[in-house]
């Protein structure tokens, strides 16, 4: 009788713990390691006052984890004031509460952008993602002819872990970069481009221009300069020799670097950021023209005005400065 009443009342104790609120009303955020023991696991969250007594979760955990065949998924979880211990145990083994964030990366945005907003969204280090971005072995994993993934990142929005190891970040990046060129890379590529020559075409293009009809017709242009030997005079692409500067002087435009367009012919070394899709399928078929020149129209609407000559492009430097100043 007395053996009956203990195991009534040990299993009416842990029905009672097994169901009780596990926070006391602010939200918690936990981070699980990865190969983590049951004692361990018991121990972080205990920390947190989650799980407790710690001696009789971990019975039932391993308990758990043995009957069921499971195992602890590793991350960081967010739980709530409604959450019980038994929430708890069952998110930590079917890893549907890790905390999510959803991030998005702007089309058209730098190496150093992309790591500061992981940084920010992610609470991870900036300098280790930058420096993954150029790893050897990554690099050479994903065909990038280049030192650095400058351009080969693909900016979507896409969810992480809270904390997701920075390789991890990188790794997603790539892969969907890598299959967004694929599902565009059957159509004809009329510059006959190596796909880093393309890329970086593209990169000047999204910098260009932010109307998506008039991508393909700046794409030509540029070809057009590079056919005749013409310098291709992008001004985003000393913008990106001098680390963004916005503004850019006479004095600017005779910067010592290989991605002054204004001092070299061709293309520069790689991207200058990481294009849109539009913008690289621009690259890969731009629209067959006679333009030489384009212009902002300067009403703010992000088109611009072509010529084929520069005395029609002088015109329309003209059109731009009385627009600004309408405006």
């Amino acid at each position: 009788m007395l053996i009956f009443l203990i195991f009534f009342g040990l299993s009416g104790y842990f029905f009672f713990k097994l169901n009780q609120k596990a926070t006391s009303g602010e939200d918690l955020i936990v981070t699980l390691q990865k190969n983590a023991s049951v004692t361990l696991i018991v121990n972080t969250l205990n920390k947190e006052h989650l799980l407790e007594p710690g001696w009789m979760f971990k019975l039932y955990l391993k308990l758990y984890s043995t009957l069921l065949e499971e195992k602890v998924y590793p991350g960081t979880y967010k739980f709530s004031a409604n959450n019980t211990n038994l929430d708890v145990v069952r998110a930590v083994f079917s890893g549907k509460q890790r905390f999510i964030v959803k991030i998005t990366y702007p089309e058209g945005i730098t190496l150093a952008d992309f790591a500061s907003i992981t940084s920010r969204n992610l609470d991870i280090d900036s300098t280790e993602f930058i420096t993954l971005c150029k790893d050897a072995e990554i690099l050479k994993e994903y065909c990038i002819k280049s030192k650095t993934a400058e351009g080969y990142l693909m900016p979507e929005t896409y969810n992480f872990f809270w904390k997701t190891p920075v390789r991890d970040v990188v790794i997603k990046l790539l892969d969907q970069f890598r299959k967004t060129w694929e599902s565009i890379e059957d159509k004809s590529n009329k510059s006959n481009f190596t796909q880093h020559q393309v890329l970086t075409l593209a990169s000047i293009v999204e910098a260009e221009s932010p109307v998506k009809q008039e991508r393909p017709i700046i794409a030509g242009i540029y070809l057009n300069r590079l056919r005749i030997g013409m310098r291709l005079e992008a001004d985003p692409t000393v913008q990106y020799a001098l680390y963004g500067k916005k503004r850019l002087t006479y004095k600017d435009l005779e910067v010592n670097s290989p991605y002054n367009t204004y001092a070299n012919k061709g293309l520069p070394p790689g991207p200058i950021n990481s294009p849109s899709k539009s913008s690289i399928e621009a690259a890969l078929n731009p629209t067959k023209n006679d333009y030489l020149y384009f212009v902002a129209v300067g009403d703010g609407s992000g088109r611009h005005n072509f010529a084929k000559n520069f005395a029609q492009h002088q015109i329309n430097r003209s059109k731009y400065k009385n627009n600004l100043r309408d405006n």
